[in-house]
């Protein structure tokens, strides 16, 4: 593991907020107090109808207007030309995991401060302002947390659910990385683990409580889960629980979890378990690309073949993921299609419905450009375009408590933004033409 000199030489690397680089063709420097993207079409994240020739006006990190056509901008300001652009809230990965993954390799070996890094870098060019991390971080996480938030490092805003709850010789498996996980066989234990994250001040809680749906081990005892909700609750804090069963759901449900972090995917969800949700105001990250990425590498689908896909790839992985180490899990399939139609109904039930993928968990969950093909994948299941933006956007900031910081372009919110080279709307797919990605206000990937 670095040093804390050698972890504070890699921050000195990125970009300062505050310090943004200049942007060809403004005409101004980029020390410039007041930056304004002039002239582009603006998707705010909260579902109205775009703003055509529109113009935010960003300073000190934060939107300090959206501005319709015709507007003056004020005097100082820089400004950047986005005519013929769309502009979007950046995206909130809400379900990822750091560091388990390198290349081919997937391991504890590949946890540290410099991989982690890397791959938030990696998110930020995929136009992904917020990575929620779901339980499996180790603890040099609240240090890079603490100098992101400080402003020293322009990198997406990180939510960390530190150590997770799992099962003793069960989900989620030690071999993928995940030995920190906490595996309490006591209610006591229950306690004392939830007070030291709440002393981490987590973001959010995890527990893993099934087996993962491969019927072979154990799953985590109602008892215990109960009291991590219970406990978390007391802290203020929010519990996303990993579910497969209908009935893990329901108990979840009625305990009063926050978030499911995947879809039902044994059977076809009912009214009792959306009955429950909506008393306890339950909400849903699906995760289809966890299923699909399972199967879809053999299937050779098209997308295989575009650059946005082939450039988010770690070295060697394109191979592997066409290689005989790829093993296709039949099951998959059949998993797949029961989380979209469970997607469709809880949709259509009024359900909350986010965006997560389950993301740098494994080798074949490519961070980055899954969450553009959960987009893809939420419009397929029934949700509009713009529904499935305002998933991966403003839901998801509301389901995790951030609302009021980022998820929509609006004043007094953080200066995240994507500028993109056509229009969503017309098809999920353009997200994946990005022009240039702003975080805090910041040119941080893109255009120059």
């Amino acid at each position: 593991m670095p040093s804390r000199r050698k972890l504070l030489a890699l921050f000195s690397l990125l970009p300062l907020a505050g310090t943004g680089p200049a942007v060809a063709g403004t005409g101004t420097a980029a020390g410039a107090r007041v930056t304004v993207l002039q002239g582009g079409r603006i998707i705010d994240g909260t579902g109205a109808a775009p703003i055509e020739n529109g113009s935010l006006v960003v300073r000190g990190g934060r939107i300090e207007a959206v501005q319709g056509p015709g507007s003056k901008p004020p005097d100082d300001a820089r400004i950047v030309d986005v005519r013929g652009k769309t502009l979007m809230p950046a995206l909130i990965a809400g379900h990822a995991h750091l560091g388990l993954t390198n290349g081919t390799s997937a391991g504890v070996g590949n946890m540290t401060e410099a991989n982690v890094m890397r791959q938030l870098q990696k998110y930020m060019r995929h136009g992904v302002g917020t990575v929620a991390v779901f339980g499996t971080d180790h603890d040099f996480i609240y240090t890079l947390r603490a100098a992101q938030r400080k402003g020293k490092l322009a990198l997406p805003t990180i939510l960390t659910a530190g150590h997770g709850f799992g099962v003793r010789d069960g989900v989620p498996p030690v071999a993928m990385g995940m030995d920190e996980v906490y595996r309490p066989t006591s209610v006591a234990q229950v306690r004392e683990d939830v007070a030291r994250l709440a002393a981490h001040k987590v973001d959010l809680i995890k527990i893993w409580v099934d087996d993962g749906g491969d019927g072979r081990t154990r799953k985590m005892d109602p008892a215990l889960y109960g009291e991590v909700i219970r406990q978390a609750h007391g802290h203020g804090i929010k519990v996303a629980a990993h579910v497969y069963y209908l009935e893990d759901a329901k108990r979840l449900a009625r305990d009063g979890v926050d978030i499911f972090g995947h879809s039902v995917r044994d059977q076809p969800v009912d009214e009792e378990l959306i009955a429950l949700m909506k008393k306890n105001g339950v909400a849903c990250i699906p995760t289809l690309d966890l299923d699909e990425s399972s199967f879809v590498y053999e299937d050779r689908p098209d997308w295989m073949q575009q650059p946005f896909f082939r450039q988010s790839l770690d070295p060697g992985v394109w191979e592997w993921l066409r290689s005989p180490a790829y093993k296709v899990k039949e099951q998959a399939r059949k998993d797949f299609a029961m989380a979209q139609a469970n997607v469709r109904a809880l949709h259509e039930a009024g359900i909350r419905v986010g965006l997560g993928t389950d993301s740098g968990a494994t080798i074949a969950r490519v961070q980055g450009f899954a969450e553009h093909r959960e987009l893809e994948l939420l419009v397929d299941a029934g949700l509009t375009p713009m529904q499935a933006l305002q998933a991966g956007t403003s839901v998801n900031a509301a389901i995790f408590g951030i609302d009021q910081e980022r998820g929509v372009l609006a004043p007094g919110r953080q200066a995240d933004i994507v500028v993109l080279d056509a229009d969503p709307i017309e098809d999920i797919r353009n997200t994946r033409k990005i022009h240039g990605v702003w975080l805090r206000g910041v040119l941080v990937a893109g255009a120059r």
